[in-house]
């Protein structure tokens, strides 16, 4: 039998924050954002719903796979989510866990490396526009905001869910991680490196580093970059932001073809 949540104090409420405080569970904000999860895989534990319309029928859907449905007041939904359009309906789902030993990044890939991004704006539209241009993974060091909370997956736009990210890896283990694939390691840097359409094609794995808004890329990271990269500004503009950086970058990269320069790890 379906339970009914009306108060925003019902314990099942109370419960839903707790596990969405603690990264236990991503909040998918209405229909369209379940839809996306469902799609990608991802199955909700719990659908909290207004009855009727679209709202209904995604939840439906998630039931059909398992979800539990919750009919709940707009009133209840709206303690779990400050979006406004998201009160019709909201899922809990367990965020995608992926070791870092379990990404995929084929020769001639391409991977995203997001050291220390602490907007959740910019760390779920970086992984946007790594989906869109081909990236098969993306790596995020200790310090980056979560891609699973809800600033993130809004930016993401569904990527989130597709693309195989490894989060909370130290600045050395993702280093070590770039050179077991025997891969480049890309440096956005504000000034001083390389424009992209400079760089040689290369048959090796790329893997772009962005570093964090206000202090860049983490000293281990700094250290293991064998190219740095600089977008030509003009007028007065000192540095773009770090996902408007990454998505020019990731555009500019996945056009690359093969035979280059060779990674540290081969000049070792």
């Amino acid at each position: 039998m379906t339970r009914t949540v009306e108060s925003p104090s019902n314990p099942a409420i109370a419960a839903a924050v707790r596990a969405l405080r603690d990264g236990a569970r991503m909040a998918l904000e209405g229909p369209r954002m379940l839809r996306e999860a469902l799609d990608a895989g991802i199955l909700p534990s719990t659908v909290f719903h207004v009855p009727g319309g679209e709202e209904e029928a995604a939840a439906r859907l998630a039931a059909e796979r398992g979800a539990e449905l919750v009919v709940a007041s707009p009133r209840a939904i709206e303690r779990l989510t400050d979006l406004a359009s998201a009160r019709g309906l909201l899922a809990l789902a367990r965020p995608p866990r992926h070791a870092p030993g379990e990404l995929p990044l084929p020769e001639g890939g391409l991977a995203l490396l997001l050291d220390g991004v602490q907007d959740p704006s910019n760390v779920g539209a970086a992984l946007r526009s790594a989906e869109a241009f081909g990236a098969s993974c993306a790596l995020l060091t200790t310090g980056c905001a979560s891609p699973y909370g809800a600033r993130s997956l809004r930016a993401s736009a569904g990527s989130a869910f597709r693309l195989p990210a490894a989060t909370s890896v130290s600045p050395e283990e993702a280093v070590r991680w770039v050179r077991s694939r025997s891969a480049l390691l890309l440096g956005a840097e504000a000034h001083g490196g390389v424009p992209p359409d400079q760089l040689s094609p290369s048959s090796a794995p790329l893997v772009l580093a962005i570093g964090s808004e206000g202090r860049g890329l983490s000293a281990p990271v700094e250290a293991a970059v064998d190219v740095r990269l600089t977008l030509p500004l003009l007028g007065r503009v000192e540095s773009l932001n770090a996902a408007v950086a990454a998505g020019v970058l990731l555009y500019a990269l996945a056009g690359r073809k093969s035979d280059s320069p060779k990674t540290s790890a081969e000049k070792r």
